[in-house]
């Protein structure tokens, strides 16, 4: 009796984990680290509307997205009256400045961060993503969000399996597949 009930259980409570896997809740969506600087991606992205690839520079090009080094923070904020928040200068500036004279860069906390089994290349993706003369961001939004619109960055999107593996599924269309080049296959994800 207890081997048959083993013996049927397993391959369920099997495929019930497998499944759980798959579609699990995520877990970090609405994380949003406290960061060495806060700087406000809707100040900049949005109200000035810098393109990401100003300060991502290796986005379109790279497997990495890259955080950006304070050389181009200071591209705008070592001169000028880059800094002020409502007629007063900032203190996250002044935070910023100190650890470019000690030649220093902050501690970022990643927000966006998927397991080390997982190989995500950003330069396929910006580029398939891209609609031809639209803001890099538009592409970007698809799995980090609106970052133009967040004081604070987030995680927006799951970045889960089965998240990542309908994004797949949705962008191959059976006429497009070949010219997409889009695929499901296991290792096209992981190593």
């Amino acid at each position: 009796m207890l081997f048959k009930l083993a013996k049927f259980a397993t391959p369920v409570l099997g495929a019930a984990f497998l499944a759980w896997l798959f579609f699990a809740p995520p877990q970090r969506v609405g994380y949003a680290p406290e960061q060495p600087i806060a700087y406000s991606h809707q100040l900049h992205a949005g109200k000035h509307n810098m393109d990401c690839q100003y300060c991502h520079t290796g986005v379109a090009e790279s497997k990495k997205a890259g955080v950006p080094s304070l050389n181009i923070c200071m591209n705008c904020h070592l001169y000028g009256t880059m800094g002020y928040v409502d007629g007063k200068l900032s203190s996250e500036l002044d935070k910023l400045k100190k650890l470019f004279a000690e030649k220093k860069s902050p501690e970022w906390i990643r927000v966006h961060n998927l397991p080390d089994h997982v190989k995500f290349p950003h330069a396929p993706h910006v580029k398939a993503l891209s609609k031809e003369g639209a803001a890099t961001k538009e592409a970007c939004a698809v799995c980090h969000g609106n970052v133009d619109q967040m004081v604070v960055v987030s995680q927006q999107m799951p970045l889960n399996m089965g998240w990542c593996v309908n994004c797949h599924r949705d962008y191959r269309d059976q006429n497009n597949y070949r010219t997409h080049g889009v695929s499901t296959s296991c290792n096209v994800c992981h190593y």
